[in-house]
């Protein structure tokens, strides 16, 4: 459906140049479904949006999110022989929590506690306050909600943590900006092949965030030490600005770096894989139609398990 419409735009725009006729097509409305972000990490509670799917050429108020998200769900979290039912909770949690506890909220969801006043009403369903139910290595996690008479399922592991061995700055290659550096950061890989990564990046105080391409598999480094760079990444608050490439990726000379890099498994990889070549692909009229995959039972979306380990650049003196 979107290859289609940048066709008929690529089309109308420059190949049929001074032709005036109108070209109409009736696109079928997608199928209605639910669409699920769940996460679970190692030494963290679980935490689940579920919101409406939207047609991809229809109209979305931007004045009203808050009707985008389901609420009243029931939604269980279960590893064979422990489960908890979350609670709903909305944006108005974040100003009933003391200072400590809003920015642990902010910097798991990866918001800015600055724009929390620009947020819509949204719905996220976690643990209840007083619950120590927290994801750890080695186990696997079932999902399972019934929204708005539908039931879905998905099922989802947290392997075990591989942190970097080390990381280190370099100058920006145009010495003219010497305000901002690249970090890179050294990997070992376990010696068994399948292994997926995924990392978030965070700058002195702020909270994590991700990026593009951030992840990535073992296929060709299995069992091996390599370096990779590490790419600054950019809030969901601050992905409308424009795009600068000589300092999109960098950090600040002087920035306490923070990366926090997770161990997921195959499904989990798959969904991000996808998502970012389909986001890769969007505005280019030579694009390939890109399936994101989901591992939702009944829906669409994501149920993620972090292994997660963070490590810390401190500049030098």
């Amino acid at each position: 459906m979107r290859v289609l419409s940048i066709i008929l735009l690529f089309i109308s725009a420059g190949i049929w140049t001074g032709c005036e006729r109108e070209i109409n097509v009736d696109l079928p409305l997608p199928k209605d479904q639910i669409v699920v972000e769940g996460y679970i990490e190692n030494g963290l509670p679980p935490y689940v949006f579920i919101t409406r799917n939207q047609p991809f050429f229809g109209g979305i108020d931007l004045n009203d999110l808050s009707s985008y998200f389901v609420r009243g769900a029931k939604v269980v979290v279960s590893e064979g022989v422990n489960q908890i039912e979350l609670v709903e909770y909305s944006s108005a949690l974040l100003n009933l929590l003391d200072p400590e506890e809003r920015q642990q909220l902010a910097d798991l969801f990866g918001i800015s506690l600055d724009s929390t006043g620009a947020l819509p009403d949204f719905s996220i369903y976690s643990v209840p306050l007083n619950s120590t139910f927290v994801g750890e290595v080695g186990k696997t996690y079932d999902l399972y909600i019934i929204a708005e008479g539908k039931e879905l399922t998905a099922t989802t592991s947290i392997p075990g943590p591989v942190g970097f061995d080390s990381l280190w700055v370099r100058p920006h290659p145009n010495p003219d900006i010497d305000t901002l550096v690249q970090l890179f950061g050294q990997i070992t890989d376990p010696d068994t092949l399948g292994n997926f990564y995924r990392y978030f990046t965070r700058r002195n105080s702020g909270p994590y965030v991700t990026g593009f391409n951030t992840v990535f598999d073992d296929l060709v480094i299995n069992g091996g030490s390599f370096p990779i760079q590490v790419p600054y990444g950019i809030s969901r608050t601050d992905r409308g600005e424009s795009f600068d490439i000589n300092t999109f990726g960098y950090w600040k000379k002087g920035d306490t770096c923070y990366v926090r890099l997770a161990m997921i498994d195959r499904p989990h990889y798959s969904f991000w894989r996808t998502l970012e070549a389909e986001r890769a692909n969007q505005g280019s009229p030579f694009g390939s139609f890109v399936i994101v995959k989901t591992n939702i039972n009944g829906g669409l979306g994501i149920w993620g398990g972090y292994g997660s380990t963070i490590n810390v650049y401190i500049p030098s003196e």
